[in-house]
């Protein structure tokens, strides 16, 4: 189907060359002037009958091809809204993992600072009790040295 623009110029060049040949059958008296008037009419009224129909046609095409657009463009809308639908859940797991894996990582570390309080307290009494054990054994090594110190002068004589 021509285009409104083809159809346009075509009528630009044929509607002179009709009335040309409508006026020289008018002038030689092959027809009546009322009837070559009725003709014009006639040509005119289809020429614009043809212009409406191509032009309806051609807007009827314009929004078929808008309407199939608007479908494909709503049907990836859908995919992606399924999408971010599907990655919203995925964000929602993994942000409860990792609420999880802190309360795991605190009562972990909680556990670790209890049994490090623990081995403090447990490590004071060892420490005190080492302490009374070296204050009773350096005044026995004392007397040991002392004799052994005895000992050994008169041994190198």
């Amino acid at each position: 189907m021509p285009t409104p623009r083809k159809l346009t110029l075509l009528a630009a060049t044929i509607g002179p060359v009709v009335l040309i040949a409508l006026t020289l059958l008018a002038g030689t008296d092959v027809i009546s002037v009322t009837a070559a008037v009725v003709l014009g009419a006639i040509a005119t009224v289809f020429a614009v009958q043809m212009l409406a129909i191509a032009t309806v046609r051609r807007v009827d095409g314009k929004a078929l091809r808008i309407d199939t657009r608007v479908k494909r463009y709503e049907a990836e809308l859908t995919t992606v809204k399924a999408a971010t639908e599907r990655l919203d859940r995925r964000l929602d797991e993994i942000v409860e993992l990792l609420r999880e894996h802190e309360r795991k990582r605190d009562e972990d570390l909680q556990t670790i600072l209890v049994s490090l309080g623990e081995d403090r307290l447990v490590s004071i009494p060892q420490r005190q009790e080492m302490a009374e054990v070296v204050n009773d054994l350096l005044p026995r090594l004392a007397a040991v040295e002392a004799r052994t110190g005895q000992a050994t002068p008169e041994g190198e004589a």
